[in-house]
């Protein structure tokens, strides 16, 4: 399937973007009222924790200010036998007011210490309804895939990044174990050995690697490789790290692409066809994506509420290809894709500028800026229609 514009050029990204578009919408009304939950409960419990700071703090003036009123009064007075008299209302005063503090700081701790347990369940909502769309609706976004192999185990994690945006996840695979053939199809390396009958003499032989377990694996956009092999009895290990078509294979840690003898025997063309055979088995073998945490500039985009700030980069994105659609489109209150089957048939999709904006609007004042980084709310123009996504 090719997604095109209406004046039949493809799109920077090869999706069905008014699909993606109507669920960053959807995400976009369900995740901001739920961040806004979380600032209105935190405004709330630092409104309680200052009124009982202030009131603790209130106490302690009073006291302070009545044992120096009532001492510098019987400095005055110059009497022996008040001073009984002023040690009661100290101690009385003093045994009220502590008491009461007490009960006021027990009640600030409490406070103070159940805070996270009042929207931990929020925080999950919100990285719940963001997991099923960061995995594969960013723009733009670098990616990094790594897995690892334990006992009947495969465990992996992904990361993604774009403009300060970046998100992790955790994968969990359809099957235990991973072999080379599994991975990567036939794979041979070479190697030196002892061969002949009457004289042994060193030669190179070509080893069939389709049996050895993949141990561990680094990936990214960039198409950039790292993986471990290992025989079953863990008693030959190969690494194979590189990318750009240029490939660096060691055996244990010496590289045998350097060797200039078993370097010949090396199938670079094999090698550089690796990253497409990963990419291959992630899209059809990840069984479980879990989104973990969201970050913005390093910083744990949950706990410090700016997700409303992480949708307007990804906003920024989508907006490029809106404005290209309305500009390459026929009808300019609607934003339109075409896409083309393998046999030449061609569909149209669309969605109209109000029904964007309505549906943003809904969500307050933030869906109201959404819509203008979008370029669907007429009073706002996009500054620069140049193309953000790679």
């Amino acid at each position: 399937m090719k997604y095109i514009y209406q004046d039949s050029t493809e799109l920077p990204v090869q999706r069905d973007f008014i699909e993606d578009l109507r669920t960053f919408l959807d995400i976009t009304s369900r995740v901001i009222p739920l961040e806004n939950s979380i600032i209105e409960i935190k405004c709330k419990q630092k409104e309680t924790l200052h009124e009982l700071k202030s009131r603790i703090e209130g106490m302690n003036y009073f006291e302070e200010k009545l044992e120096t009123l009532l001492r510098k009064l019987v400095n005055e007075v110059d009497i022996e036998d008040i001073i009984p008299c002023t040690n009661a209302i100290l101690q009385t005063c003093s045994e009220n007011l502590g008491k009461r503090r007490e009960i006021l700081k027990a009640e600030y701790t409490k406070i103070e210490d159940g805070t996270p347990e009042d929207y931990k369940k929020v925080e999950e909502d919100i990285l719940e309804v963001l997991s099923r769309f960061l995995i594969t609706g960013v723009y733009g976004a670098e990616k990094r895939f790594e897995l690892s192999i334990n006992t009947n185990s495969i465990s992996g994690e992904m990361e993604g990044w774009v403009s300060g945006l970046q998100y992790h996840y955790t994968l969990t695979f359809t099957e235990e174990t991973l072999t080379v053939e599994k991975l990567l199809g036939s794979l041979s390396l070479p190697g030196w050995t002892r061969a002949g009958i009457l004289r042994k003499e060193e030669k190179i032989k070509m080893q069939n690697l389709s049996e050895f377990l993949v141990t561990f694996l680094e990936y990214d956009t960039q198409k950039n490789i790292r993986i471990a092999l290992e025989n079953k009895k863990a008693n030959r290990k190969f690494r194979i790290e590189g990318g750009d078509h240029r490939y660096f294979v060691y055996e244990d840690d010496k590289e045998i692409t350097s060797d200039k003898e078993l370097g010949d025997f090396i199938d670079m063309e094999n090698l550089a066809r690796i990253p497409e055979k990963i990419q291959a088995y992630f899209m059809a073998n990840i069984r479980t994506y879990n989104l973990s945490k969201v970050l913005l500039d390093e910083e744990d985009a949950i706990s410090t509420n700016q997700i409303f700030d992480c949708l307007k980069v990804i906003a920024e994105q989508y907006g490029v290809i809106v404005q290209e659609c309305l500009a390459k489109g026929h009808n300019k209150e609607e934003i339109t894709i075409k896409m083309e089957k393998a046999d030449g048939t061609r569909t149209e999709k669309y969605i109209t500028k109000t029904e964007i904006y309505t549906q943003l609007a809904e969500v307050g004042s933030e869906g109201i800026e959404i819509a203008g980084i979008l370029g669907v709310d007429s009073r706002t123009q996009i500054k620069d229609k140049k193309y953000l996504i790679v």
